[in-house]
């Protein structure tokens, strides 16, 4: 700086090192200082803006080098902005420059245009700024809010991020359809401007509950833009920032309007297929009851034909007598099975203690097999809290089933069991003639049996039965082949835990309902 014309030496050096300390202060900053004299058409650039500019101190600057060093697409607007600041006196503009090895920097430069004496061009002088790290910020900022952007649009809900004070800093664009509003006109907006007062009001707490650092769950229902009635389940979770602070409530809402339409739905099922198998049981019941009566008077009728004719030897008379008295017993016994299937897996009782290889022994006790077969109960079968009842019904069938179809009065049936965790797995292995492969599905529904009724008795019920009951638990039963290919091994699992809703209501409704039965079967008896 020349010295200034009757300014005293100290005073001018205080001033010198007050400008060099501003300039150091510049430099540190990475603020630079330039100049532009019209009249001349020179730049004057300082240390901070050569190495910005990557233009070398020697190098006198003109408007060559200024050109060089503007990005090519910025060069039009750069001097439109020098020559408007010639008539406002303000310059600010931001645009690149290009360095010597390629590199693009972003520079705002800022400044003011003194007037030049009369027919002279005026000159500007300002200051320029690196502001490449912000721009680059800036840009990595953006990306990432449009990374986001499409991320909370491709949620299958309702996502959005109110800050503390209840003002929308986020929203997916699904919830803004909602609206029908633009983002503009949602973001930094507070709630209750968006969703109404009286809504705000109602959800205020849960937000409340999520800043204090809860995660709130609830249900609720929305009006959709298309004027349909929406349902969804809707999270608000509390958003922390490094240190741990709650910053805002981020909430997600899931549309189960579908769901809940399906749930209903399967509720309707669910109480129509209670009531179906109410009125099953009854006509079962009924129609036993009421096919029982004239099957007794037959059978009544048959044993005073087979006295009167006792002594009648005669052609085939006791013969057709003996058939038309085992025909009698088997619808009799088909009526049994008929009403058994019917209440199968419904007549539960409680919940109870079971050694199961204690019950395994009193059901071979009970069933009194010929006196060569044997029932056997493996050490492996365990103790368990389970409904005894369909329990008890299922090992019985199927042990009676192996002693019934067993070819000879000589052989040996098996109880054992797994333990699987959850479940049981049980099985009952016999020694007989085994079951073909073919009737592998066959044998599980009513009214099927593998002989003649004539050879083997029977109603064709018992396994249908005993599916039945192990499906309504929700266990699965299956056979296969013994040992060596002999027999035939029935396998099912039964669970510890069946979700069976209501089963103790119900177990309490059916004998609520057989004892109006009585009373109505009594009624028609007497009528």
């Amino acid at each position: 700086m020349a010295k200034t014309k009757n300014m005293p030496e100290a005073e001018h050096r205080e001033v010198q090192r007050k400008l060099n300390d501003i300039q150091m202060l510049l430099d540190d900053t990475g603020v630079g200082t330039w100049g532009y004299d019209g009249a001349t058409n020179t730049f004057v650039l300082d240390r901070a803006c050569r190495e910005m500019f990557d233009i070398d101190d020697d190098v006198e600057l003109g408007m060559e080098h200024m050109r060089e060093r503007i990005h090519p697409d910025d060069v039009g607007p750069y001097w439109e902005a020098v020559a408007e600041s010639m008539k406002s006196g303000n310059f600010l503009h931001s645009y690149r420059i290009v360095r010597k090895d390629g590199t693009v920097r972003f520079i705002s430069g800022r400044g003011r245009s003194n007037p030049g004496a009369p027919g002279v061009a005026p000159s500007v002088r300002g200051v320029c700024i690196d502001v490449t790290d912000r721009i680059q910020l800036e840009t990595k900022l953006r990306s990432t809010e449009s990374r986001m952007q499409e991320l909370a649009d491709g949620v299958p809900g309702l996502f959005s991020f109110i800050d503390r004070n209840y003002h929308v800093v986020f929203m997916s664009s699904q919830y803004r359809n909602i609206f029908g509003r633009p983002q503009g006109q949602l973001l930094n907006e507070h709630i209750a401007n968006i969703i109404g007062q009286e809504a705000f009001d109602q959800r205020k707490d849960r937000y409340d509950q999520a800043l204090a650092g809860q995660t709130v769950h609830h249900e609720a229902s929305r009006a959709m833009p298309d004027g349909r009635e929406a349902y969804f389940t809707i999270t608000h979770l509390p958003h922390r920032d490094e240190n741990g602070d709650i910053q805002g409530v981020l909430s997600l809402a899931i549309d189960i309007t579908d769901r809940r339409d399906m749930e209903q739905a399967l509720e309707r099922q669910s109480d129509e297929l209670v009531r179906s198998n109410r009125d099953l049981e009854q006509f079962a019941y009924v129609a036993s009851h009421d096919l029982k009566a004239p099957l007794r008077a037959i059978e009544v009728l048959v044993q005073w034909l087979n006295e009167d004719l006792s002594d009648h030897e005669g052609g085939e008379v006791q013969e057709n007598l003996g058939l038309l008295r085992q025909r009698t017993q088997r619808l009799n016994r088909l009526l049994d099975d008929l009403l058994e299937y019917s209440r199968a897996g419904r007549r539960v009782g409680s919940r109870t203690t079971v050694d199961t290889a204690e019950l395994v022994a009193d059901i071979g006790t009970l069933l009194s097999p010929p006196d060569g077969m044997k029932v056997v109960a493996d050490s492996s079968l365990p103790t368990i809290d389970a409904y005894h009842a369909p329990l008890e019904q299922v090992l019985r069938n199927l042990i009676n089933n192996a002693i019934k179809h067993h070819p000879s009065q000589t052989g040996t049936v098996k109880v054992s069991a797994v333990d699987q965790g959850n479940a049981i797995l049980f099985a009952v292995e016999d020694d007989g003639a085994g079951i073909p492969e073919e009737y592998a599905e066959k044998v599980f529904k009513m009214f099927q049996t593998l002989q003649p009724r004539d050879e083997r008795e029977g109603s064709g019920m018992g396994l249908a039965i005993v599916k039945r009951i192990i499906d309504w638990q929700g266990g699965r039963i299956w056979f296969h082949a013994g040992p060596g290919g002999k027999g035939t091994v029935f396998k099912f699992i039964w669970s510890k835990n069946p979700v069976v809703p209501g089963i103790e209501d119900m177990a309490m409704e059916r004998e609520s309902e057989d004892v109006q039965r009585q009373d109505a079967a009594h009624q028609h008896s007497a009528g």
